[in-house]
């Protein structure tokens, strides 16, 4: 159902799956959580007729669904949500910019090269504020950008500053990546940075997403290693620190980058460690990510090579292998497994 169009997309409008589930596009984005209706319903019941919102109140107000809509991880939403509300439309993530994260943690990483791109399909699994979907969109990639935050919408303004309008081929979808609302044998390349090692688990997670990948496809993760010195003391924090509501906590991390920012600097004149000193907002993100998330695995390239091998990739390699975290990529066998 379209509520409001123009001629490039459906701004607002209706999805409704043979389960009789509905899902709202709003802002010209599908928006397929379990909630998501429920979100954004003050501005949906508005622009529907009498006769729909009324089916859809009942949709709603009926118990059992109701349930089920709230079966899903809405802390990690909201943190992340909170996360890139404080990010600025072209600023850096993690110390770096935009056309350097590219480099690192795509190019440099998938081992295809850039000429090779174009027309391929990929899911941008994780991606966050959009800015690099739409980066990953300039070697003529079709992206499809899904994320369960509303971190996406600032790709719509990012679009405007970055590409001169929207391109027609980057597409968002706010959905969850544990239960994605995709068909099988999709995608040429999937590429979450990141992200997998903040959901509930991130083996299941890697492994819901591995049938969305046509034969012979890439996926590449990037994901958090144990760091001797430093995790114990994070984690340490962490059970405090995930325990405060979404919304003060969204609070406290503007405050909490200044201390972050001063300790950065402290080990980088100790020469401890080398980290480029954040400013602000890099900061906040960086606090988010590290003290808000609900989730925080911590994983080493065997135990992911395992995964791989598992799910009949038959080419596996490590990249970007960082204080931090590390990057592996795989190559899914054209041949079917016996």
């Amino acid at each position: 159902m379209t509520i409001v169009s123009n001629d490039a997309e459906i701004v607002d409008g209706l999805l409704y799956c043979k389960d009789k589930h509905y899902f709202p596009i709003v802002r010209g984005i599908p928006r397929m959580l379990p909630s998501s209706l429920e979100d954004h319903w003050a501005e949906i019941k508005t622009k529907v007729g009498d006769e729909m919102s009324e089916e859809l109140a009942l949709y709603l107000d009926d118990k059992a669904g109701a349930r089920t809509r709230k079966s899903y991880d809405t802390r990690t939403k909201v943190n992340f949500s909170n996360e890139w509300d404080s990010h600025e439309i072209g600023g850096k993530t993690w110390t770096m910019e935009l056309k350097d994260r590219v480099q690192w943690y795509f190019l440099d990483s998938i081992r295809i090269d850039k000429d090779d791109l174009s027309g391929k399909l990929m899911l941008d699994a994780g991606c966050g504020n959009g800015s690099q979907s739409v980066a990953y969109s300039e070697f003529g990639l079709e992206v499809l950008a899904l994320d369960l935050s509303t971190g996406l919408e600032k790709g719509y303004a990012f679009i405007n500053v970055y590409a001169n309008g929207k391109p027609e081929n980057v597409h968002f979808v706010q959905a969850d990546l544990q239960n994605p609302p995709l068909a099988p044998d999709l995608f040429d390349i999937i590429h979450s940075a990141g992200v997998l090692h903040h959901t509930p688990n991130t083996e299941k997670t890697f492994r819901a997403l591995c049938p969305l990948l046509k034969k012979g496809g890439t996926f590449y993760v990037w994901l958090y290693k144990y760091e001797k010195l430093v995790t114990p003391i994070v984690d340490s924090m962490r059970i405090a620190t995930t325990r405060i509501p979404a919304p003060i906590f969204a609070a406290l991390a503007e405050i909490a980058s200044l201390p972050f920012i001063a300790f950065c600097w402290t080990v980088n004149k100790l020469r401890i460690r080398q980290y480029e000193t954040p400013n602000q907002h890099e900061a906040a993100i960086a606090v988010h990510d590290i003290f808000g998330a609900p989730y925080a695995h911590y994983h080493d390239f065997n135990e992911v090579a395992d995964w791989y091998t598992s799910e009949g990739f038959d080419e596996i390699w490590e990249c970007n292998d960082g204080r931090r975290g590390f990057g592996v990529c795989g190559r899914m066998s054209t041949t079917e497994s016996t």
